[in-house]
């Protein structure tokens, strides 16, 4: 998937990578050409586009009835290529997320056993993580038609028995691998509770395969968006429907526009945004995959590896102890912004600790009508920031007024922006002004010298 930002036009329009414009103008010039060969056979033989019928095809609703059957047509493939597209990358992220949540609790369950057997907790956690790690990317390889390799938490620490089980069940029996993974997970979450390393009740534990079975569900339901593709018939009638607009909409724009370049410009714009969107639509339609538009499956495999390997951080299973005020008046008190007033609604987004500013002359500096100011505090103010949370000072550095054009905080951008746009409102004034103003007299010289040189 392309990373992209909106702030800058002309960077977000140059872009070739992931762009639908060069196919699209493969199709939009051979019908601006044929706009403009029409033109200049109309100028050197005067009447052939009216002898050709075309007077009576601008006035006839043909060209304006497959224009709009094409229209609707487009926005129905298009509305289900989106649909699609953000279906395809929840059920990805749900899929993950079922997944990550079904290690973290075996994880979790295996805290109180880890005194008493630390050796089998180690080693059924980093089983389940490396088995969890393949399962995932499996998936989303069988998902993308196989057309791309994710990489696997160390998938040669698991043992040679198990290796050769998951080798032979998909190349000699042709067995799903995702299917495969998942049951050796189930399994081995059994066998763990038997041996006693998931000291967890029935009914607790069966959370767990819950998430499991949802994972695997939100994994068919992907595997629907890929197995099923756009209806046959409509694509058929799209093209069909295509390729005539693009021969009828050199010949009625030929009829109605009589200026060569306008009407060849006219015609490649309108061919090339019908084209466009249909092939955004394919796009949309399946986006697993290696093209520049499809989901980064490399990234979500990362995530989730990175996820799995949190669960087997030294300090993963770390209790927390807190350190903190217990007393509940005196917490309220620090809570409150004005203790002679308790009820009194606090401005909004304004900051709890600023009873303790109050006492210094910039305080008004980091607040003002409720809402913190991005400016850098002074040395009285972090000074206080330090005596209320030590070692959480809060550095804002000054932000710079963003250019109304592109966004941009750049003061260099910002002054050419304004002398472009004082520029062009010079020159409207300057060549425009004069032309609407004419006089009489200016107006009738005009006329002559155009009648003179026709």
């Amino acid at each position: 998937m392309i990373n992209y930002e909106e702030d800058w036009l002309f960077s977000l329009l140059c872009g070739l990578k992931g762009s639908v414009y060069l196919r699209s103008f493969t199709y939009a010039i051979p019908s601006a050409l044929l706009s403009f060969l029409f033109l200049m056979l109309d100028t050197w033989n005067p009447g052939s586009l009216k002898g050709m019928g075309l007077d009576a095809l601008t006035a006839s609703q043909c060209w304006s009835g497959s224009s709009a059957i094409l229209v609707f047509l487009l926005g129905f493939r298009a509305r289900q290529g989106l649909a699609r597209f953000w279906e395809g990358t929840g059920l990805l992220h749900q899929m993950r997320g079922e997944w990550f949540d079904t290690v973290s609790n075996c994880v979790t369950f295996t805290i109180s056993a880890k005194q008493s057997k630390p050796e089998q907790v180690m080693n059924f956690r980093h089983a389940l993580v490396r088995l969890m790690s393949l399962a995932h990317a499996r998936a989303l390889e069988e998902i993308s038609g196989n057309s791309v390799e994710l990489h696997v938490i160390d998938i040669m620490g698991l043992d040679v028995a198990t290796l050769t089980h998951i080798k032979d069940c998909t190349e000699i029996h042709k067995f799903n691998k995702v299917e495969v993974c998942v049951h050796m997970v189930q399994s081995l979450i059994i066998v763990a509770r038997d041996e006693g390393i998931l000291k967890v009740p029935p009914p607790i534990l069966s959370r767990v395969f819950q998430t499991i079975s949802r994972g695997f569900v939100n994994l068919l339901n992907t595997k629907k968006i890929t197995d099923t593709k756009f209806p046959y018939p409509f694509a058929q009638t799209i093209t069909f429907f295509l390729l005539v607009h693009s021969l009828l909409t050199p010949l009625v724009l030929a009829a109605v526009i009589p200026n060569n370049w306008m009407c060849t410009i006219v015609t490649f714009v309108t061919v090339t945004g019908l084209f466009a969107l249909d092939f955004i639509s394919v796009e949309l339609e399946n986006p697993f995959g290696t093209d520049a538009n499809d989901l980064p499956l490399t990234h979500f495999q990362e995530e989730m590896n990175s996820c799995l390997l949190m669960l087997l951080h030294p300090k993963a299973d770390l209790i927390i102890s807190p350190n903190c005020q217990r007393d509940f008046q005196s917490w309220m008190s620090s809570m409150d912004p004005d203790p002679e007033h308790p009820h009194e609604k606090k401005p909004r987004g304004q900051s709890i600790y600023s009873k303790h500013l109050d006492t210094h002359a910039e305080a008004a500096n980091l607040e003002a009508d409720g809402k913190f100011v991005a400016r850098m505090p002074s040395k009285s103010v972090r000074l206080a920031f330090q005596q209320v949370l030590p070692g959480c000072l809060p550095v804002v550095p000054e932000v710079p007024p963003p250019c109304c054009c592109c966004r941009c905080g750049c003061p260099c951008c910002r002054c050419c922006c304004c002398c472009f746009w004082w520029l062009l409102l010079f020159l409207v004034v300057v060549f425009v002004g004069p032309l609407q103003h004419r006089s009489p007299q200016c107006q009738s010289i005009s006329s002559r010298c155009s009648r003179r040189t026709c």
